[in-house]
């Protein structure tokens, strides 16, 4: 009778499964059908190491992180999030070739036993996440089990799971292949038990060169400055740049727009208290968390340190059965509800209303983006901007690697289009969203990427130098100050000199430190030099500082004892991770990528397939 009423309710979990393997089966079955296909309307997409990937492996993958983004967001990208979310999809199908390709090389294989066990024990991480297998928000392994016990279950849904188990372990063999003998010490975890705990609280004084070295004190020829140049001529390499005219358009809500939405909560509020409607009902109808809004608004079980202010106050604040009103977070005006209460930990359920602009605001937006295009694509943006009382910015650059744009954010997708061959001087792009609003440009000029010569850095070099050398001749200074005192005290060379004398503490190894940066000179200094004693001095950024140590807090070596075990084992995992990013990188940075994107782009409508980028 129980694994009857089990499978009832696990009976939608195949419909659930079904679709979360939908988009991974067709990326799957493209890589076998399609790697001898002719050019047609599957090309290829990118060569990889000698192997050809094709369009609708690329297509898959991009749309799948594409869905992925918009579900994390809870809506519409902008065009901007389209961007980023593109560019993930094609630097993670390049790294699953390459780990694939690795696999093959080493001959890394599963055996049934090894499928038939991972069946068992270790459940694909969707189904780890899903409602559908969990118990009071925990996953529930007897509803798994009766999933796979169900004669309803599909055969080849079945054979799908398999397939993923005999991609995901090989995958899994590598990772512990490659993280195989990483192994932590006892004076390892001791030194980063160390790192954690002990405190230092110091006296120091602060110097700064620009006040204790005058100007006539540094002289840099330009022999120095070109021998600079010589030596470090790799970092003077200009980057692709665009200038472009641009006008912007803020979709940030206003102040009334809050006002109308916080109304609204009220308002559905208020229809929940007189018994209107259920709060189940009210978030499934008007939340704008779909997640949460399928299952009534229901968030789970949480304590006040799971939550975020100001939900974690309003949660402690409500008794059972009890709803919030309004409470504003980045995410819109919510509305929660404590369901039931133990100790400190309560079950609850929110619906959220984005806080978003009018319909009229949105309307006159639009109105005034149509206008201000339609007078640019005759006349220009600058004269469209002048005609419509519109600012037009005419001074904005754009570089080639550099997202950020001034005044409008994140907008790649821009500087794309800008450095894009194929747009023309004087050319208007289409508006471009992002998390700021609507964004227009006009192409006025671009410059080539390529090495500056020496007179054009000449003076950025000469500055260079005179810092290096003012901060080297503070140091001199201070050590200089310091040698002349009868008394090498904080104090006597605060005395001596005038230098402003500060205290910071108590701190620990890895914290910033105003005054003293973070990992610098000072703080290893604040760790390392006997208590009391005057030390120094110490480049910190743009200043030195001469200090002492007055107390320092040191690590508890029982509690150590007791701690090791913990410590090594976040030790081992950080090691671990840290390889398996340096062999990942250094897997893509040796790999031949040969990327057809653009070239495919240009004759899409020749090969009837949609836009990729």
């Amino acid at each position: 009778m129980m694994m009857r009423t089990i499978r009832e309710k696990t009976r939608y979990a195949i419909v659930f499964l079904a679709i979360a393997f939908a988009g991974w089966l067709v990326f799957q079955g493209v890589r076998s059908r399609d790697t001898a296909a002719s050019q047609g309307t599957n090309p290829v997409i990118a060569n990889i190491n000698g192997e050809q990937i094709r369009y609708v492996e690329w297509s898959g993958a991009q749309e799948r992180t594409i869905d992925q983004a918009r579900q994390a967001k809870g809506g519409v990208l902008t065009d901007e999030e389209s961007r980023q979310a593109e560019d993930d999809a094609w630097e993670n199908m390049i790294r699953d070739v390459l780990i694939r390709q690795e696999i093959d090389r080493i001959g890394i294989e599963v055996t049934d036993a090894e499928v038939q066990q991972a069946f068992r024990t270790s459940p694909p991480p969707f189904v780890l996440r899903s409602p559908a297998f969990q118990t009071d928000g925990q996953f529930d392994y007897t509803k798994y089990q009766a999933f796979f016990s169900d004669p309803s279950v599909d055969e080849q849904l079945l054979l799908s799971i398999e397939q993923y188990y005999r991609d995901e372990l090989p995958r899994r063999r590598l990772q512990q292949e490659l993280t195989t003998g990483v192994a932590v010490s006892d004076a390892q975890a001791w030194e980063e038990f160390k790192a954690q705990n002990e405190t230092s609280t110091v006296t120091y004084v602060s110097i700064d060169p620009a006040s204790v070295v005058a100007d006539s004190e540094i002289t840099v020829s330009e022999a120095d400055a070109r021998r600079y140049y010589r030596q470090h001529r790799d970092d003077y390499h200009r980057p692709a740049t665009a200038m472009v005219r641009m006008a912007s358009f803020s979709t940030v809500p206003s102040g009334l727009d809050t006002a109308r939405v916080r109304a609204r909560a009220d308002s559905i509020r208020t229809a929940i208290l007189d018994g209107e409607l259920t709060f189940a009902a009210a978030a499934t109808e008007f939340s704008a968390d779909s997640l949460s809004a399928a299952s009534g608004g229901e968030l789970g079980r949480y304590t006040p340190a799971d939550l975020r202010e100001p939900i974690s106050s309003t949660v402690a604040g409500l008794g059972a059965g009890e709803i919030s009103g309004p409470v504003t977070t980045p995410s819109g005006i919510h509305l929660i509800r404590v369901s039931e209460r133990s100790g400190d930990t309560a079950t609850i359920a929110h619906l959220v209303l984005p806080v978003r602009m009018s319909e009229q605001g949105e309307d006159e937006l639009f109105s005034r983006m149509d206008d201000l295009e339609g007078i640019a694509l005759n006349d220009g943006l600058l004269a469209a901007g002048d005609s419509l009382g519109i600012e037009v910015r005419d001074d904005v650059a754009l570089t080639d690697g550099f997202d950020f744009v001034p005044g409008a954010g994140s907008l790649g997708v821009g500087v794309d289009w800008a450095l894009d061959e194929q747009t023309e001087v004087g050319e208007l792009s289409e508006f471009f969203e992002n998390g700021s609003g609507y964004h227009i440009l006009e192409l006025a000029g671009r410059a080539p990427g390529g090495q500056y010569e020496f007179d054009e850095v000449r003076s950025q070099i000469e500055s260079t130098l005179r810092t290096e050398r003012r901060m080297a001749a503070a140091r001199e200074k201070a050590r200089a100050a310091m040698e002349g005192l009868s008394e090498r005290t904080i104090e006597a060379l605060t005395a001596a000199t005038g230098w402003p004398e500060a205290t910071a503490g108590p701190f620990g190894r890895r914290e910033f430190v105003a005054g003293l940066g973070r990992d610098t000179e000072a703080v290893g200094a604040a760790f390392a030099a006997s208590i009391g004693v005057t030390s120094g001095p110490y480049g910190v950024g743009d200043h030195v500082v001469v200090l002492r140590v007055d107390r320092r807090t040191a690590a508890d070596g029982q509690l150590f004892g007791v701690m090791k075990g913990q410590v090594k084992a976040q030790l081992a995992q950080q090691m671990a991770q840290r390889r398996m990013t340096q062999w990942m990188e250094a897997l893509r940075s040796e790999a031949q990528v040969v990327d057809y994107r653009d070239r495919l782009n240009q004759s899409a409508d020749a090969a009837s397939l949609p836009p990729l980028i």
